[in-house]
């Protein structure tokens, strides 16, 4: 069982303010805390339509662990006929930290 020494070991780095964290997010957390660098990229591309006809999207996500242990989320897309985006979103709550960390388990390495 996650004590309340964790807890406020855990809050230095991370938000958990208003948070209902289990005995596994708090595991989880706690691992994290040690992954300040560590980043994970994916790459995906995939066929879609619109009125224009059928076209390929290759989509990158990097996801970054800073130093101030929160995590950056770069997104950018390119169409093959040169339509392209991009984005980036720090995430600093527990939630949303553990969230991603459920998703892109590799930032833990």
């Amino acid at each position: 069982m996650a004590t309340k020494e964790e807890r406020e070991y855990l809050s230095r780095y991370v938000d958990i303010s208003n948070s209902r964290l289990n005995d596994n997010d708090v595991s989880l957390l706690l691992k994290f805390k040690g992954c300040v660098g560590n980043s994970s990229v994916k790459e995906h591309s995939f066929d879609n339509w619109c009125s224009d006809g059928k076209y390929t999207r290759k989509e990158i996500n990097e996801y970054i662990v800073e130093d101030d242990h929160t995590i950056t989320h770069n997104y950018s897309y390119c169409d093959d006929d040169g339509t392209n985006g991009s984005y980036s979103k720090r995430y600093s709550r527990a939630r949303e930290i553990i969230n991603i960390l459920r998703e892109v388990p590799g930032l833990l390495k």
